[in-house]
């Protein structure tokens, strides 16, 4: 007997799977590729400067872009190379760091030179990511054999049925999944002892589904383990600042926007232009809501209602409104009072809060944070009516404050885009 074969055999377990180095190439190809060319943009958008403004330019571009870069990079391990979003997120906050630092005395920044670096740059990053998002390969799971459980479906996922432990090499696998049902036999604890030791993910099916779909199984939450403290996180001192920032920034643009809506809806319907509503925000605090006014003026004198695809309330300008989310233009006053921040989840009128405190387990969590004019919830899966859907959104919503981040936040914008010209979820 080959007295080496056990040590030969836990080295092995311990090598990352070939499926796990093969990701973590391309995202350092990737990583590589951003900020390369934001270098090399940067490089040559500033050649035609004089030698004095060049290296102040060229420094200034260097810090934007990967300043921006560091704050949009996600932190936590996905399953995907790397979303989308940041094709979008990444060169608009560089841009707006390059806005910022032209503000600067002896700072000459020319706008055009900024834009064609944002556009350029995003262009960049989005190619980069599809290309090498086609070459991503799967992510091989072991599962255990009769365990039960229902496996997360997801094309980037393939799952490997584990027979014996002595015959699974951990360098063929990128993770393991726990049953949560029951503990593990015996036989699996050496296993589990060599995953955790290489780093490799333990994942239940919960957290599994979790990480693909962007939503948490409140089912597996309870309630005397959730600490409102922990939830905390130092981002939250910054937020305020970046949402009053923000609003203040986009004025020029909000303020016309805002005088065209009201004379749209004046003609429309007549007055009063704006609607005001008492809705449930941080805390379980009332605040009123402004919102441009979609329905008649006696749409609510039998109490609140669900607004329904089709809703016979609904104004003719209001349904077009409602659809690219014009309506919800007022709600940046309550983001500058304080009320609301640009991102959270949706506040709700307070009639319905108390249903659904008294329908759903742990609706109140929600409350914890900020609610917002748009948020996790509403870019997934839109407007909620009825206990059912609000306990959908409320996974969502679990989800966004259990990764309360300037990361996801900067997801979200992106995703509102897409939700604002899709018309997804509005009724």
């Amino acid at each position: 007997m080959d007295v080496r074969q056990p040590e030969v055999f836990l080295i092995s377990r311990l090598h990352p799977s070939l499926h796990t180095r093969k990701r973590l190439n391309l995202i350092a190809a990737l990583n590589f590729i951003d900020l390369g060319s934001a270098t090399l943009l940067s490089l040559v958008i500033t050649l035609s400067f004089t030698p004095t403004l060049f290296w102040t330019v060229f420094s200034l571009c260097i810090l934007a872009t990967w300043t921006a870069w560091s704050l949009t990079r996600e932190r936590r391990q996905a399953l995907a190379l790397d979303p989308y979003a940041r094709a979008v997120t990444t060169p608009l906050l560089a841009g707006g760091l390059l806005l910022g630092f032209s503000q600067l005395p002896q700072v000459d920044l020319p706008s055009g030179a900024t834009g064609i670096l944002v556009l350029l740059w995003g262009l960049s990053m989005g190619l980069a990511r599809l290309i090498l998002r086609r070459n991503m390969p799967s992510v091989m799971i072991g599962v255990y054999p009769r365990s039960g459980q229902d496996l997360p479906s997801d094309p980037r996922v393939h799952y490997v049925l584990l027979a014996q432990p002595h015959d699974v090499q951990l360098s063929e696998l990128d993770a393991l999944l726990l049953d949560s049902t029951r503990p593990p036999a015996a036989k699996w604890l050496e296993l589990l002892t060599h995953a955790h030791t290489a780093g490799t993910p333990i994942w239940t099916p919960a957290s599994l589904s979790e990480e693909l779909h962007g939503r948490v199984a409140l089912e597996h939450l309870h309630t005397a383990r959730l600490d409102r403290v922990h939830f905390h996180d130092t981002y939250a001192l910054f937020k305020r600042g970046f949402d009053v920032g923000a609003v203040l920034l986009a004025l020029p643009f909000l303020l016309p926007l805002l005088v065209m809506v009201a004379l749209l809806v004046a003609l429309d319907a007549g007055r009063p232009v704006l609607f005001w509503q008492w809705r449930v925000g941080q805390h379980g605090c009332l605040f009123r809501i402004a919102k441009f006014r979609t329905m008649k003026c006696d749409s609510e004198q039998f109490g609140a209602k669900f607004a329904a695809t089709g809703d016979l309330r609904v104004t003719r300008l209001g349904s077009w409104l409602r659809k690219f989310r014009l309506d919800e233009l007022p709600q940046f006053w309550n983001v500058l009072r304080g009320d609301m921040s640009i991102i959270g989840p949706r506040p709700e009128q307070e009639a319905f809060a108390e249903q659904f405190e008294r329908e759903i387990r742990l609706y109140a969590v929600r409350h914890w944070v900020k609610p917002g004019i748009t948020g996790w919830a509403q870019v997934n899966q839109g407007y909620a009516s009825g206990a059912d859907e609000a306990l959908e959104k409320l996974r969502y919503d679990m989800f966004y404050i259990k990764n309360f981040s300037f990361w996801l936040d900067a997801r979200i914008v992106t995703k509102t885009l897409w939700t604002i010209l899709s018309g997804f979820g509005a009724r």
